[in-house]
């Protein structure tokens, strides 16, 4: 079964959870991509939506973080001094905090259109 259009979603038989076997699924299976984020220079490790669904923010290797709007890049968050290895947002807040292993996590303020780190923690070994 498909349904026309842009967002072309395509679900089978064989896409169905095992279970109780009655056959319905309310979640598709998306088979090809609607776009492609491409501003990193590294290996992206971790990606979260901000409060609203329209945003994104993606974690890479390349100690950047990347702030999207739809597939545009919004804004390149740059500090940390070695990879990232996490990036999380808040639920009700456009709040973002990431990590890396340069021991350190950063609290990230999306509320303010200048877009700043609101605090660099330190003190993590590992």
């Amino acid at each position: 079964q498909q349904v026309s259009g842009e967002d072309e979603v395509e679900i089978s038989d064989k896409d169905e959870p095992d279970g109780d076997g009655d056959g319905s699924s309310d979640c598709p299976t998306v088979r090809a991509p609607l776009t492609s984020l491409k501003s990193h220079q590294g290996v992206v490790i971790a990606a979260d939506w901000l409060v609203g669904g329209k945003q994104a923010v993606t974690a890479s290797w390349d100690r950047t973080a990347n702030l999207y709007d739809t597939s545009e890049l919004v804004h390149s968050l740059t500090g940390h001094d070695q990879e990232l290895t996490h990036c999380c947002t808040h639920p009700t807040q456009r709040l973002v905090v990431t990590s890396s292993r340069d021991t350190t996590f950063r609290l990230w303020d999306f509320r303010d259109p200048s877009i700043h780190s609101v605090n660099v923690f330190q003190g993590h070994t590992e």
